[in-house]
């Protein structure tokens, strides 16, 4: 299965704040250069404000999160792992990666790889930046469903797209309130997606991810293995 995770809220403080002095004065506890760190709301909350689209950014915690959960399932080794971002970075996650379940040393490594475009251990690639876009994601896919509480289908649709589709497609936002920008809707309604609703109420990223994963593991690794 590919995992997309879409309007990811990671990103480097933006220029426009990075002299803001919440900015400055975590700048030089890190001893970073404001633009060199991730965006975080829980430290740099006051200087957001005026920020545009700010109810959807500032959240690494959210990806970290979801990428732990995702990469210590039973499913994960048949997982190939995207996280988009808000302003369409596209990166890949090699699914042996293991992560620093510490959150801060999870924002140093990002911070890492926005510098360097590319993490390795070795010989071995475990992040990378890539030269692509939304589009490239996924147009060789066989179906695509995104979850949404505003969907149309519902889970059992889920188990009959995991069962019947051999190289599916999952999108889930990885962003802490809001929806879809509608040029995100837009690409994906192109490309005929689904969208599937867990149920109506807004749920967390981490659920959605957590239950994605359960019912892909029920139809298709577990199933697998049984036969």
């Amino acid at each position: 299965m590919r995992l997309i995770f879409l309007e990811t809220s990671l990103e480097l403080v933006p220029p426009s704040i990075s002299r803001h002095p919440a900015v400055v004065k975590d700048a030089r506890r890190r001893k970073k250069k404001p633009t060199k760190m991730i965006l975080d709301d829980s430290k740099h909350h006051s200087a957001m404000k005026d920020l545009d689209n700010r109810e959807k950014r500032g959240r690494p915690d959210i990806i970290h999160q979801c990428l732990l959960s995702v990469l210590d399932s039973r499913a994960a080794e048949f997982l190939d792992v995207y996280i988009h971002t808000l302003d369409d970075v596209i990166i890949w996650v090699n699914n042996e990666t293991r992560l620093p379940r510490n959150y801060n040393r999870f924002l140093g490594l990002m911070e890492d790889l926005f510098e360097k475009r590319e993490i390795r251990a070795g010989e071995k690639v475990l992040l990378k930046i890539l030269d692509a876009e939304l589009e490239d994601l996924l147009e060789d896919a066989e179906g695509i469903v995104v979850m949404s509480e505003r969907g149309d289908r519902d889970e059992s649709y889920l188990r009959e797209f995991f069962a019947s589709v051999d190289r599916p497609v999952v999108c889930i936002g990885a962003f802490p309130h809001g929806d879809f920008e509608e040029e995100t809707v837009e690409i994906l309604t192109e490309f005929d997606a689904e969208f599937v609703a867990i149920d109506r109420r807004p749920l967390t990223s981490l659920y959605i991810t957590n239950r994605v994963i359960c019912v892909y593991e029920d139809e298709r690794v577990l199933s697998d293995r049984k036969g």
